[in-house]
C-alpha cells in the first residue's frame, strides 16, 4: 500500500500546470480585440466545442462528488447523464437556432431583444452574483480534496492560491481560445483518469470486473429507480429527474459559462453538432464515474481495512463535548489531526471514553486491542458498524454521512502505483480548471458587453485611457479593459475560496443559495422562447419574485438546522429548489403579463419566439439595437434545417 504521493506525481502534477500556462502564452498573440479574448473570432468547429462543453460541465466537484453518489445510490444516478438526451431536441430545434442565429456576445442580450433593457440588466446582475459565488466554491474544493489524496498536513490556501493564480494566468493570456483548448486536453485527461481508476480497482480485487457486479447486486447498488414519492427523498425518482432536467436546461440556455460555446461556433452546424458531441462525450465520462462508485463500493467492502478509521468510527457525542468544554475547546473535528482517530490519537481517546464499540455503544477501555502493533494501523474492522447480512454478501461497513466523496482521493492516494497517482489528481485539477476558466472568461464576457458596452460601466473610463471620445470606442479598445478585468475576477474568485476554507459553513451556504438563480434565470428564456404573451414587466417582476422566493426556500433547511422554527412544508430536499424556482417564476411572469405591459406584435417578436417567423432571424426592415458582428453562414447548416 502506497502511503503518499512521490516525486513521480508531483512531476506529473508539475508537467500538467505548466502545459496549460505554455498554451495561454501561445494563443496571447492572437488577442488583438474583445471578439477574440471572449469568443473566439466564432471561429471553432464542431468537435473541439464539443469536448469543451462537456469539461465545463464536469467541475472536480462532479469528478469526485458523482462516484460517491454512486457509492450511495448506485444505478439510481442513471437520470444524470439521461437528462442531457432528453432535452437535446429543445436545444437543438429551438435554443441554439435563436442564440446563433442573432450572432450573440451574451446570452441576455436576447432578453433585451425579447423584453427590454430592464430583463436584461436584472439577469446580468443575477448572473455575475450567482457565478462569481460559485467559482470560489470550485476552486476550493479540489484543493479540499487534493489534500486528503496527498495526505499533506497544511492548510487548504496553500493549494487555493497556485490553483487560482494558474488558471487565470493562462485565462488572462489567451482568452477563449485558451480555454477551448485547455478544455479538451482537460476533458481528456479527466476520460483517462477514471479508465485508470477503474482498472486500478479491478486489478486489486479478486474476481475483477465480476466481482464489482457481484457486489454492487448483492447491496442493492443495480436498482434503477426509488418510485417513492417523499419531498424530502433527495433521490426520489419524481423529484430527481425533474430536477437534472432543469439543472441541465438552465446550463444550456441561461447560463454563459455553457451556453458561450455556441456563440463561439462558426454556424448554427457546428453548434448544434457540438451538442451532441458533448451529450456523447458526457454519457461516456458520467457512465464511467458512476462505475467507478460502483467499484469503490466492491473494493471497499472487500478491503474494509483500506477505510479510514475516523470515516467508520462511533463517537461518544456528549462525553466529547463536556471534555471540549472544559479544555476550552472546540467540538471533534475530523479535519483536525488531533481529533482523528489515529495511532497517535488512540491512546488518549480511548482513556477519554470517546471511542465506542460498534453494537453495544460502551466505550472501548483498551487501546491495544484497537491496533496492530507490527503495522502500526487502526484496526477498522473492530470500529465499524454493518448493515443487516444481505444474502450472499456479509453486511456492509456503514460510513459517516459525507464520507462517500472522499473514497475517490483516498483510493488514488493509497492504491494507485506511483505516477498513476499523479496522472488522476492531474484529471483532478483538470476538473476543477475547466469549470474556473470558463467562469472567468464568461464573466468578464458579461461585464464588458452587459454592462459595459450596452449601459456604459466603465466607457469613460476607457474612453481617457484610450485618448479619444466614447462614442468612437470599439472592440480593439474593449481589449484593454478585458485582459485587466479578467485578472481582478480571478483574484477576487480566490478570495471567495479562501473565505470557504475560513468560514465555511457560512460561506458555503451562501453558494448553495445563489446556485438556486439558475431555475429563475432559466424560466424567463424559456416564457420569452415560447410565449407571445409575456412582457417585459411580468418577466422583471417574475424573475425578482422567483429569485427571492428561491432563495427563501433555500435557506430554509440551514435555519432549521440553526434552531430557528420552519414550517414542516418547506422542509423539502434540495432537489426541489431548482423545480420550485421555475415554477414560480414562470407563474409570477405569466400571470404579471396578464395585467402589466403590453405584448410585442408579431412583427417585432421575428425569430425570438416559437411559431414568429425563422428563429434567430429577425424582421428584414428592422435595424437589430444591439451590437454584433456580422458573418457568413456556414453551408453545411442546412443539413440541420
Amino acid at each position: 500500500m502506497i502511503a503518499s504521493l512521490s516525486w513521480i506525481d508531483y512531476s506529473l502534477l508539475g508537467l500538467y500546470l505548466a502545459a496549460m500556462v505554455g498554451l495561454g502564452i501561445y494563443f496571447s498573440g492572437r488577442q488583438r480585440d474583445s471578439t477574440e479574448f471572449f469568443l473566439a473570432s466564432r471561429s471553432f468547429g464542431w468537435f473541439p466545442l464539443g469536448l469543451s462543453l462537456m469539461a465545463t460541465l464536469i467541475s472536480a466537484l462532479t469528478y469526485t462528488g458523482l462516484p460517491g453518489q454512486a457509492y450511495d445510490q448506485g444505478l439510481r444516478t442513471w437520470v444524470i447523464p439521461a437528462a442531457y438526451w432528453l432535452i437535446l431536441p429543445l436545444l437543438v430545434y429551438l435554443v441554439i437556432p435563436i442564440f446563433r442565429g442573432l450572432a450573440l456576445s451574451s446570452l441576455y442580450e436576447y432578453l433585451e431583444y425579447r423584453f427590454d433593457s430592464r430583463v436584461r440588466l436584472a439577469a446580468t446582475v443575477v448572473f455575475v452574483v450567482w457565478r462569481m459565488l460559485w467559482l470560489g466554491g470550485v476552486i476550493y474544493a479540489p484543493c479540499k480534496v487534493l489534500l486528503i489524496a496527498a495526505g499533506w498536513q497544511v492548510p487548504a490556501w496553500v493549494l487555493i492560491i497556485p490553483l487560482g493564480a494558474i488558471t487565470t494566468l493562462y485565462t488572462y493570456l489567451g482568452g477563449m481560445r485558451t480555454v477551448i483548448w485547455t478544455d479538451v486536453i482537460q476533458g481528456c485527461a479527466m476520460l483517462a483518469g477514471v479508465a485508470l481508476v477503474v482498472v486500478g480497482v479491478w486489478l486489486a480485487l479478486d474476481g475483477g470486473p465480476a466481482r464489482v457486479s457481484e457486489v454492487a447486486s448483492g447491496l442493492g447498488r443495480l436498482e434503477t429507480a426509488n418510485l417513492r414519492f417523499k419531498a424530502d427523498d433527495p433521490w426520489s425518482l419524481w423529484g430527481i429527474l425533474p430536477h437534472w432536467i432543469l439543472a441541465a436546461l438552465s446550463f444550456y440556455v441561461a447560463d454563459q459559462i455553457t451556453a458561450q460555446r455556441f456563440l463561439c461556433a462558426k454556424s448554427v452546424f457546428a453548434a448544434r453538432t457540438s451538442y451532441l458531441v458533448n451529450t456523447l462525450a458526457l454519457t461516456g465520462m458520467l457512465g464511467g464515474l458512476m462505475y467507478l462508485g460502483l467499484c469503490l463500493v466492491a473494493f471497499y467492502h472487500d478491503h474494509p481495512e483500506a477505510l479510514r478509521p475516523d470515516w467508520v468510527v462511533n463517537v461518544d457525542g456528549q462525553t466529547r463535548e463536556v471534555i471540549r468544554e472544559q479544555r476550552g475547546q472546540k467540538l471533534l473535528d475530523p479535519a483536525r489531526p488531533e481529533d482523528r482517530l489515529t495511532w497517535e490519537t488512540v491512546d488518549q481517546l480511548v482513556a477519554e471514553g470517546r471511542v465506542l464499540q460498534p453494537n453495544s455503544k460502551e466505550p472501548f477501555t483498551d487501546a491495544a486491542e484497537l491496533v496492530d502493533p507490527d503495522s502500526r494501523r487502526i484496526l477498522v474492522e473492530k470500529l465499524a458498524m454493518r448493515r443487516p447480512d444481505q444474502s450472499p454478501l456479509a453486511g456492509e461497513v456503514i460510513l459517516r454521512r459525507g464520507v462517500a466523496e472522499e473514497l475517490f482521493p483516498h483510493f488514488l492516494a493509497t492504491q494507485l502505483p506511483w505516477g498513476v497517482a499523479g496522472l488522476v489528481l492531474a484529471a483532478l485539477l483538470a476538473g476543477a480548471m475547466s469549470s474556473i476558466d470558463s467562469g472567468l472568461n464568461a464573466i468578464g464576457t458579461i461585464i464588458v458587453v452587459d454592462l459595459h458596452r450596452r449601459f456604459g460601466w466603465g466607457r469613460e473610463w476607457l474612453a481617457r485611457r484610450q485618448g479619444k471620445p466614447s462614442e468612437e470606442l470599439t472592440d480593439v479598445d474593449e481589449l484593454v479593459l478585458a485582459r485587466p478585468l479578467t485578472l481582478a475576477i480571478g483574484v477576487a474568485a480566490t478570495l471567495f475560496a479562501l473565505a470557504v476554507s475560513q468560514i465555511g459553513e457560512i460561506f458555503r451556504i451562501m453558494i448553495g443559495v445563489a446556485n438556486t438563480f439558475g431555475g429563475p434565470l432559466l424560466a424567463i428564456f424559456l416564457l420569452g422562447m415560447l410565449s407571445r404573451r409575456a412582457t417585459a414587466a411580468g418577466a422583471l417582476v417574475g424573475l425578482v419574485v422567483g429569485s427571492l422566493a428561491t432563495m427563501g426556500l433555500a435557506l430554509s433547511g440551514p435555519l432549521a438546522r440553526a434552531g430557528v422554527p420552519i414550517p414542516a412544508a418547506l422542509l423539502i430536499a434540495d432537489i426541489w429548489h431548482v423545480v420550485f424556482g421555475v415554477g414560480v417564476t414562470w407563474s409570477v411572469a405569466w400571470g404579471t403579463s396578464w395585467l402589466l405591459g403590453q405584448p410585442k406584435s408579431r412583427l417585432e417578436l421575428r425569430g425570438l419566439v416559437a411559431g414568429c417567423g425563422t428563429l434567430g432571424l429577425r424582421a428584414a426592415d428592422e435595424t437589430i439595437p444591439i451590437i454584433s458582428i456580422p458573418e457568413r453562414e456556414d453551408p453545411e447548416a442546412s443539413r440541420w434545417k
